[in-house]
C-alpha cells in the first residue's frame, strides 16, 4: 500500500492501488522496464525572481506503511539515497541530483532483484513526495509516496 499526496488536500494517508496486486512477472522481473514521466513541480517562479524550491533534507524518513527513504549528501553535489516500497523493492545505493530549477531530486539505482529504478523526490513542506518513474515492477511505475520525517533505528 502507498500513501499519495493529493495536489488539493495537501499529504494524506489515502491508499494507493499502485502496489495493491503488485505480483506482476512471477519472476520478479518485467521484460522491459516501464518508464513514467517525472512530476509536475511547483508553479514556477516569477521571471527574475529566485527559486521557490526548497530541496528535500538529508536525513530517514518513513511513512505509515514501515518503507523508508534515507537521504545523505555525497561529494559533488550528489546525494545517497536508501529508499524501500513495502513488499516489492528495496533500493540501497542510488545516487541522486537536485535541480533547483525544478525543486526536484532525481535519483536512480539498483533494486534488490537487480533491475534499475528511477525516481523523483519533491519537498512539499510537511512531507517528501517520491514519484517513481522507472521500474521494472509496472506496478510501482506512476506510484507516489508521502515520507515524513522519522528518528533513524540504526542511530537509537
Amino acid at each position: 500500500m502507498i500513501a499519495v499526496c493529493s495536489l488539493m488536500t495537501g499529504c494524506s494517508s489515502e491508499k494507493s492501488p499502485a502496489a495493491a496486486g503488485s505480483q506482476g512477472d512471477p519472476s520478479g522481473k518485467a521484460s522491459q522496464a516501464e518508464e513514467a514521466p517525472f512530476p509536475d513541480p511547483k508553479e514556477e517562479p516569477a521571471s527574475g525572481s529566485s527559486s521557490i524550491f526548497q530541496a528535500p533534507e538529508e536525513g530517514y524518513y518513513s511513512n505509515a506503511y514501515d518503507e523508508i527513504l534515507k537521504i545523505r549528501k555525497s561529494s559533488g553535489g550528489t546525494y545517497a539515497i536508501e529508499y524501500s516500497i513495502t513488499r516489492l523493492l528495496y533500493v540501497e545505493n542510488a545516487v541522486g541530483t537536485y535541480d533547483p530549477e525544478t525543486g526536484i531530486l532525481r535519483f536512480s539505482g539498483e533494486d534488490d532483484g537487480g533491475n534499475v529504478l528511477k525516481a523523483a523526490i519533491v519537498n512539499k513542506g510537511d512531507c517528501l513526495e517520491v514519484t517513481v518513474t522507472q521500474s521494472s515492477h509496472k506496478d510501482a511505475v506512476g506510484s507516489v509516496q508521502n515520507f515524513y520525517k522519522a528518528a533513524d533505528p540504526e542511530k537509537s
